[in-house]
């Protein structure tokens, strides 16, 4: 038999009941101390003030997750929506800066062309001309010469991010009047700190800020159901064209 089980296993045992003693009456000190809230009123009090502390904690944590997410981009902005109640912004990051906006463009040639459906039946046709194919080339992307519909050239454009599918569809009514038609439309929805020189985004004098680009997204889910529609394909088979493939790289779908 161990000695020193012998000697300190009994200590151990009278000091936890001291302790524990202890403990009881400072319960019932407390108690006694309050008269006039019961004690059952007083225990759930304290029960409670644990649980919204903790839930408190719980919450500052996750607002500050959402407050505080990691974004490596100069600007951004997300934005919850159903389209008709007003907006939230969850999160922002410079979101009125001006900067080039590339591909995003693309955007604002697609609704010039579906708000002027006098000069673009989709069904009619057009060719991919010398000053079309001179547009900077895409991984999968149309040649000089292919001729296609306006419909397929549009698909093309927002699915392959294609440069040349957008100076195609500008020249059908000129690509300075093309211009200035997106530069009208971003006056008429707001977007104050837009600007366009051409209609495929290749140039950095295109321009915009996120909160703008969020303005044009959302009047896009609302009015233009056939860009968000033509937008969430991952791959186009156009005849004569192939298999084009959602470009990430240069994605402007929503």
């Amino acid at each position: 038999m161990n000695p020193n089980r012998v000697i300190w296993g009994p200590l151990l045992s009278i000091a936890f009941l001291v302790f524990f003693g202890y403990v009881i009456f400072g319960i019932q000190w407390v108690l006694g101390s309050f008269p006039a809230i019961p004690k059952n009123e007083l225990i759930g009090s304290i029960s409670g003030a644990v649980q919204n502390d903790a839930q408190q904690k719980s919450t500052d944590a996750f607002e500050f997750l959402r407050a505080a997410p990691e974004i490596f981009s100069r600007s951004a902005i997300s934005i919850e929506t159903d389209l008709n109640s007003g907006d939230k912004i969850v999160f922002e990051k410079n979101s009125n800066v001006r900067l080039p906006i590339a591909s995003l463009t693309k955007l604002m040639t697609a609704v010039i062309v579906l708000d002027n459906p006098e000069n673009y039946d989709l069904l009619d046709g057009a060719e991919v001309d010398k000053a079309a194919d001179m547009q900077a080339p895409v991984r999968q992307d149309v040649k000089l010469g292919d001729s296609l519909s306006l419909e397929d050239f549009l698909s093309i454009m927002l699915v392959g991010s294609s440069n040349k599918s957008a100076y195609v569809l500008s020249e059908v009514i000129g690509e300075k009047n093309f211009v200035e038609l997106m530069n009208q439309k971003a006056k008429e929805l707001g977007l104050a700190d837009t600007f366009f020189v051409d209609p495929t985004g290749l140039s950095a004098g295109n321009v915009s800020t996120a909160g703008d680009l969020a303005k044009l997204t959302e009047n896009i889910l609302k009015n233009y159901p056939l860009i968000a529609e033509i937008s969430s394909e991952r791959e186009l088979d156009i005849p004569g064209v192939g298999k084009i493939v959602l470009d990430c790289s240069g994605q402007v779908g929503m």
